[in-house]
């Protein structure tokens, strides 16, 4: 009987599963197609498909000249998409959507020993639901991959801990250095929390800081290989990395994707709201960063899960008298502190730092939603001993529930929590009266206010995840500001006047020519990097046009001024270009300014 009983829990379990994850589907790949893409990244799987010589160095243009700022595995991902099933938009998506439907099992498996079956589902339908998680998923940016990597870490590290097994904590290097390979150093953010996992889960064995060394070592050796083939490569067969300043791959991963940002994070005041510029002005630094309901909306994205998971987190801590109470096996003590250490290094970090896409969260999601699903369970079985614990939990939820709608200002919203919350106080109220008349009660008062309540908050996830998939909301800065119509144009006038010279164009930045990528997939000379670094010199510019290599170039903005050195439109070539190329922006008939296409054919 019991053999039949744990058969049933079993199928149970997976089902629940099953429907949680196909939930989470749905939700990341409905629609998919609408929601805006990042031409910068999409520029380079349109070239990096064209040769294997681009597809190993993450090329940038056809022309293999310029290449992405970081490793491009994550890329070969969308390449071998769009070479199974053809360059679109849904296509180029499509990884990063499996990504983040896969974290959600993935997160399941990795709880369920530390935590228990229930803790699972509930953190894995938190995962499946966040907005955040949703709308990351809905992207060409490769941060839901990486956060897939990192909950398959976590797995794991938790196996490691489990069976004793030296391999399994050496796949965990293999694997945290593959997500190094994706992101860089935001798939870092929990590397203490797993190395302190490992260390308390392991304690009492002899070899535990050996096999951490080894695992250590494996992980480091993933993180620089491919580094390393490239820098072997002679500097003329491979791409200059956009963001490096001296042509090394090495510049633009440990530098500016490192030192430059770290360094931006640290500066106070002021100093950081300039490094971060327009994202940290709309939501500058602090300790309420990740809870405002502003323009870019962390609240609405993460902030509500955020905030729940802290209050349930904070009273699960608490035994009778309100005094800490820690989980008896070791297991589950190193899972705790592990949990612990990552949600606090993200919510430090990304409150702290001076730029934080949303994207970015990606790095601590599964630590929010693991933390609120657990909490949850752990004080819902409370309620079962304790008649203070049943009635803390239903307040605790409404606390939740109410900051929830008074943060975001919306009024619609606002009025449907307080229905809902209305309809929770009536079933209770129903219930309460049954009970005294008599009826038996199947559950009790507290427990389904309990329920309706995280109903609730589920329901106001889900409201933002519907909110992002019918605005086709994304979570990548707006850096390609050319209309369709002017791309269109473009487009047309260089494929009929170009004379089929090796440049398809000239332009003076990345983002302007990464739509003319994707459109036309033809070689194009940029003239700058990131931050306005020269890519291509003037004098290169003026051989290039001489050869008959290059006719036209592309520029947008005038130089305010000699100061103004980071900006494209003030780099030496392009100014020339304006001084003394023909403007023939009116050939692209199109209503705009002039001052955007010049014909550099007849200069020497």
């Amino acid at each position: 009987m019991r053999m039949l009983a744990a058969g049933r829990r079993d199928r149970v379990v997976a089902l629940a599963l099953a429907a949680i994850t196909l939930l989470a589907l749905v939700l990341r790949v409905v629609h998919l197609g609408r929601v805006p893409e990042d031409e910068f990244y999409d520029a380079a799987v349109r070239s990096m498909g064209l040769s294997w010589h681009n597809f190993f160095y993450g090329a940038l243009e056809p022309g293999g000249s310029a290449a992405i700022d970081k490793p491009p595995l994550d890329l070969w991902l969308q390449v071998i998409a769009v070479k199974l099933f053809g360059f679109g938009p849904t296509v180029l998506k499509l990884p990063e959507a499996v990504g983040g439907t896969l974290a959600v099992p993935l997160l399941y498996g990795a709880l369920r020993r530390v935590a228990g079956r229930l803790a699972a589902l509930a953190s894995a339908f938190v995962l499946a639901i966040l907005p955040l998680s949703v709308v990351a998923s809905r992207s060409d940016t490769m941060d839901s991959v990486m956060s897939a990597m990192l909950i398959g870490t976590a797995w794991l590290l938790v196996t490691a801990v489990s069976t004793r097994r030296l391999r399994f904590v050496v796949g965990a290097g293999v694997l945290l250095g593959l997500a190094f390979n994706v992101k860089l150093f935001e798939a870092l953010v929990p590397l203490p929390a797993f190395v302190v996992f490992y260390w308390l889960g392991m304690a009492g064995e002899r070899r535990r800081a050996a096999r951490l060394a080894v695992a250590g070592a494996v992980f480091a050796c993933v993180c620089v290989v491919w580094l390393a083939f490239v820098s072997l490569t002679p500097a003329h067969d491979r791409p200059w990395p956009i963001g490096s300043t001296n042509g090394s791959v090495w510049n633009a991963v440990f530098v500016y994707n490192g030192i430059d940002r770290i360094g931006a994070t640290i500066l106070a005041g002021h100093a950081a709201t300039f490094a971060g510029g327009l994202l940290a002005v709309l939501s500058p630094p602090g300790p309420l960063r990740l809870f405002a309901h502003n323009e870019i909306d962390y609240g609405g994205l993460i902030g509500t899960a955020l905030f729940a998971g802290l209050v349930l987190a904070l009273a699960a801590l608490a035994g009778r008298g309100w005094r800490p109470r820690l989980p008896a096996g070791q297991l589950e003590r190193a899972g705790l502190a592990g949990l612990a250490l990552w949600l606090l290094a993200g919510l430090v970090l990304f409150s702290a730092s001076s730029r934080t896409h949303p994207r970015y969260l990606e790095a601590f999601t599964p630590a929010v939603a693991t933390t609120l699903g657990v909490t949850f369970v752990v004080l819902a079985r409370r309620t079962r001993r304790s008649r203070v614990w049943s009635y803390a939990l239903p307040l605790l939820l409404l606390g939740c529930v109410v900051e929830s709608a008074a943060g975001s200002g919306d009024i619609g919203r606002a009025g449907l929590y307080a229905g809902v919350l209305l309809a929770v106080a009536l079933a209770v109220g129903a219930v309460i009266l049954l009970g005294r008349a008599g009826t038996p009660l199947p559950v009790s008062p507290q427990a389904l206010a309990s329920a309706l309540l995280a109903a609730v908050l589920a329901l106001v996830l889900l409201n933002d995840d519907l909110r992002i998939i019918r605005h086709n909301s994304t979570v990548q800065a707006a850096e390609v500001t050319l209309s369709p119509s002017l791309i269109s144009a473009l487009s047309h006038f260089l494929r009929n006047h170009d004379g089929g010279v090796h440049y398809e164009a000239a332009f003076s930045a990345p983002t302007l020519a990464a739509p003319i990528i994707v459109r036309d997939a033809r070689p194009v000379l940029l003239l700058t990097s990131l931050k306005a670094r020269p890519l291509t010199t003037l004098a290169q510019l003026r051989r290039e046009a001489a050869a008959g290599r290059v006719r036209y170039v592309f520029t947008e903005g005038v130089c305010p001024g000699a100061r103004y050195t980071d900006l494209p439109a003030c780099s030496r070539a392009s100014e020339w270009v304006r001084a003394h190329a023909d403007d023939v922006t009116d050939q692209l008939h199109l209503s705009t300014k002039r001052g955007l296409l010049y014909d550099i054919g007849g200069l020497r």
